[in-house]
């Protein structure tokens, strides 16, 4: 049975409650901003991340927006908010990574007491959130450099009925491409092999945020709390109908360069199209890449300048 108060670290939210402050990560000088919303009325405990990725804009300023707008006393249940994760990258302008310590924050899941940074951060919302969770939800969108078709990642790792209420959920967002997965160090897929539903939400372009991009992310967030009976009202028909894709497949850079992609985001390709050219400071070609799959493209890296290993694009290839 869950308790009255509602506790994250040094803060606490008593029923009816909403308290704001921060997080500290112990052994560490690191702090990261959170909301607690304790309901009058029982009912689950909702997780709301954002910038995990600290350049991916939409999400953190829906999850800023959310903290100042909901209220404890409309609430069945309770939400911890934070906003964003990855403090140190956001201030860093970093995409992907901690600049602490190079790592990528969604890969060291679910983290350690006595590691680097970014694996004692993932630690910490590990113990301290997703320990008293009923539901996940992760805010990303386009890093700096990277434009993206929006798109809802949700946990297919757990036990059927946490699959089927991460599958659910996701369907509420008004986000056409859909993808099951249980991807192994990532926040919703740890919490998936925890027994917790969930999913992660991408959605925005190139390291920007826009009112239409935040509002749909409200609207999607405030429709699964009401799915999850923590918000009163009706859930809403977002979309008239979603498309899952069966995976999702990241092409890596094999030389570092100059990168021409040929394609746009949303374009639905068959193995062997042209997705872009590497090329050196004197237009001479070192590689070309193409699609090895049918399906649509998700992710494209905008940026003129490419390092060996970084990720060039993605595709998810549509469900037969």
């Amino acid at each position: 049975m869950k308790p009255d108060h509602l506790k994250v670290g040094s803060l606490i939210a008593e029923r009816g409650e909403k308290v704001q402050g921060t997080l500290g990560i112990p052994d560490s000088d690191l702090k990261i901003p959170v909301t607690l919303l304790n309901g009058k009325g029982t009912g689950k405990t909702v997780v709301i991340l954002s910038g995990i990725h600290g350049g991916e804009y939409p999400g953190i300023e829906t999850a800023i927006r959310l903290a100042a707008v909901l209220r404890s006393e409309e609430l069945t249940g309770r939400v911890i908010l934070v906003h964003p994760v990855n403090t140190a990258a956001f201030f860093a302008r970093q995409q992907y990574i901690h600049p602490g310590d190079g790592k990528n924050l969604n890969r060291v899941f679910p983290g350690q007491a006595n590691g680097t940074a970014s694996d004692k951060i993932a630690y910490a919302i590990t113990n301290e959130l997703f320990s008293q969770a009923d539901f996940v939800m992760d805010l990303h969108g386009g890093d700096l450099h990277e434009a993206l078709t929006p798109f809802v990642i949700f946990s297919n790792g757990g036990s059927s009925e946490v699959n089927q209420v991460s599958d659910a959920a996701a369907k509420l967002m008004g986000i056409r491409y859909l993808i099951g997965s249980n991807f192994s160090r990532t926040t919703f897929g740890t919490a998936g092999q925890m027994g917790i539903p969930g999913f992660l939400a991408e959605l925005g372009q190139c390291g920007s945020w826009s009112e239409e991009e935040v509002g749909a992310y409200m609207k999607g967030i405030l429709n699964v709390l009401k799915y999850l009976r923590l918000l009163p009202g009706q859930v809403e028909p977002m979309i008239d109908e979603v498309d899952y894709l069966a995976e999702f497949h990241t092409v890596t850079a094999q030389e570092s360069g100059c990168w021409y992609p040929s394609v746009q985001i949303g374009d639905a390709v068959k193995a062997g199209t042209r997705i872009g050219e590497m090329r050196d400071f004197f237009s001479n070609p070192l590689a070309t890449y193409s699609a090895d799959q049918d399906g649509i493209v998700l992710v494209l890296v905008k940026s003129l300048a490419i390092h060996a290993l970084d990720p060039i694009f993605a595709i998810g290839s549509l469900k037969n």
